[in-house]
């Protein structure tokens, strides 16, 4: 049983070649069998040299096109658009010259662990030494529940080395980034504000949300223009203490809104500071019956359909009824007067009868045309949707001839008086600066736009607007005071929306200037009368006289400005005009950068 067991013979085979044949026994061959061991070892040997093939045929294919790739010699497959990453820098937000308005400034911040704190009492009166704005007692408390606090959101390096020195425990100096208007609250609700974890949240800051990454957002607005516009708005909210005040400046030729301004504003370094109402964008946001300035609107209509010229009669004696409603004017002239003086005395009852000679449907197709039946597509949210009323019979068509019965933002109204006097093209108005003129839509013809810049001009020089003259720049323009309404329903006792809205250069306008005041009252000087022509009227020529240089503006003589208004702008004076104000744009822009980008 301990005996080894033999070892198996491994078995050969010989070929047996048949007798006699010599040739086949020289030529025997020895065979030997192979058993079940050695046929699975060869399998193995045969499937390893074919994996083996195949990974180096694969890793070979992969070094090539590495290799392509690495020197440039493959194309990508196509273009992709990568989203904006959430932890990008936000853009900054400069001015049309290069003046800054909002950026991103790093900050530390001062943090306070209170559960690491062993004096709550100590550690509170000791910070408080330090930064005497903090609520001690508030601070103290917080401490005392263990409650890690945010003390400070940003420290000057004055205060972040006299917090270290006093070698509190528990104290954190945390990096942070802080968005920076410098502007303080001049154009605030154009820029708009941001709020701690969502970034920006109204005007161009929320838009500047999607430009992470993209370098600077370059407004339309030109801060030198928009400081004198607020700088007049606020002047006659002491004089004539109006509840608020708008203001824009549109170019009319691009649609760039070069300022705007709603007051009562806000500071957007601290805009929890302000009130709901001060942080309101009035004149793109909120709705009102901006009256008699409709009246250049159902006037152009007029022409433009054949069925009126300037000298046109219609009677304004006494009242006008229609259906049940009864249309007067407020200094009604009391006489027959033609269209050019419907518009000039600002007469309702001559608006009503023009527009009834034009139609409703064909009133309504104007107006659409001029951007006031639907929100403006600006790139701000502060946006809305103009009121309309909710059957458009004899009455509505009579009443909105002159502003009443339709409600629509202030910026609306700028717009579509820009398509009126600028050879009527309406151009959407913007807040990003464009590089390139846009085309707009036509919805009058030149000849139409000449005869309203003549009938508008005549407003100043004979009609209701005398205090908007501006020597030199022959502006054009239409006083508006409507009725307020009530929130209740109806209108409001003696109280009023003034406005005038107007453009120069009258002869070849370039920018449309818009000025309202929010229930203004009576003051020295205006004869007991609140109305646009005292009060929004002088407030566009003082403003005119101010930012026209700035504007790329110059006076001119009567006579080229005559013959302007009589035959209608020509091509070369408005071109003259054109790269004249580019060429101040590109002046204020390399002073801008010569004082590193601060306003001028």
């Amino acid at each position: 049983m301990f005996s080894r067991k033999p070892k198996r013979a491994k078995p050969n085979a010989y070929l047996i070649a048949e007798a006699g044949d010599a040739e086949s026994d020289a030529k025997a061959l020895k065979v030997r069998a192979t058993g079940a061991r050695g046929r699975v070892a060869e399998r193995a040997r045969t499937r390893i040299m074919m994996c083996a093939s195949v990974f180096v045929f694969v890793f070979a294919a992969l070094g090539v096109r590495l290799a392509f790739i690495s020197f440039g010699g493959l194309a990508p497959a196509g273009n992709y658009a990568s989203a904006p990453q959430a932890d990008a820098p936000r853009a900054e937000i400069v001015d049309r010259n290069g003046a800054l308005l909002a950026v991103d400034v790093p900050v530390i911040a001062l943090e306070v662990a209170g559960n690491e704190v062993w004096d709550a009492k100590e550690a509170a009166e000791k910070l408080a030494g330090v930064l005497p704005d903090i609520d001690i007692v508030g601070l103290e408390e917080k401490l005392a529940e263990g409650r890690y606090v945010e003390v400070r959101a940003d420290l000057t390096p004055a205060e972040r080395k006299a917090v270290f020195d006093l070698g509190l425990p528990g104290v954190r100096f945390a990096a942070r980034v802080k968005r920076f208007f410098p502007q303080g609250e001049l154009a605030a609700h154009v820029i708009g504000h941001d709020e701690p974890g969502k970034g920006g949240v109204m005007g161009l800051e929320k838009t500047a949300n999607r430009f992470r990454g993209k370098g600077p957002m370059r407004a339309s607005i030109d801060i030198r223009v928009q400081q004198i516009l607020e700088e007049e708005l606020a002047a006659d909210m002491e004089k004539f203490t109006p509840e608020a005040a708008w203001g824009a400046v549109m170019d009319v030729e691009t649609g760039e809104v070069i300022a705007l301004a709603s007051l009562p504003d806000f500071d957007p370094n601290a805009p929890g500071a302000f009130g709901a109402d001060s942080r309101r964008n009035r004149a793109t946001y909120d709705r009102y019956e901006l009256g008699s300035a409709f009246k250049s609107f159902t006037a152009a209509a007029v022409i433009e359909e054949g069925l009126g010229r300037e000298s046109t009669t219609y009677d304004a004696r006494g009242s006008f009824k229609v259906a049940d409603r009864r249309i007067t004017d407020f200094h009604g002239e009391n006489r027959i007067l033609s269209l050019s003086e419907v518009v000039q005395y600002s007469s309702n009852i001559g608006a009503a009868r023009m527009a009834l000679d034009l139609g409703a449907e064909k009133q309504q197709r104007y107006l659409q045309a001029l951007g006031l039946f639907s929100a403006l597509p600006i790139e701000i949210a502060e946006n809305r949707e103009p009121e309309l009323p909710w059957q458009w019979g004899p009455v509505e068509t009579a009443t909105i001839s002159y502003g009443h019965g339709i409600a629509v933002t202030p910026l609306h109204l700028l717009a579509a008086f820009s398509a009126v006097v600028n050879g009527g093209v309406y151009r959407t108005p913007h807040f990003l600066a464009s590089a390139q003129q846009e085309d707009g839509a036509r919805v009058f013809s030149d000849d139409t736009s000449a005869a309203m810049r003549r009938i508008l001009r005549r407003v100043i020089t004979d009609g209701t607007a005398s205090y908007a003259e501006a020597d030199g720049f022959f502006p054009i323009g239409k006083t508006a005071t409507a009725d307020k309404r009530s929130l209740t329903g109806g209108y409001q006792t003696n109280a009023r929306i003034a406005s005038f809205v107007g453009a120069v250069p009258g002869y070849a306008p370039r920018y449309a200037i818009l000025i309202t005041y929010d229930n203004p009252q009576p003051a020295e000087g205006t004869y007991g009368y609140a109305t646009a022509g005292w009060n929004a009227a002088p407030a566009f020529s003082r403003f005119v006289e101010r930012a026209a240089p700035l504007l790329g503006l110059s006076t001119v003589n009567e006579s080229t400005a005559l013959a302007s208004f009589v035959t209608g702008a020509p091509p070369a004076l408005r071109r003259e005009a054109k790269l004249t104000t580019q060429a101040s744009e590109k002046t204020g822009a390399k002073r801008g950068a010569n004082r590193g980008g601060g306003a001028p």
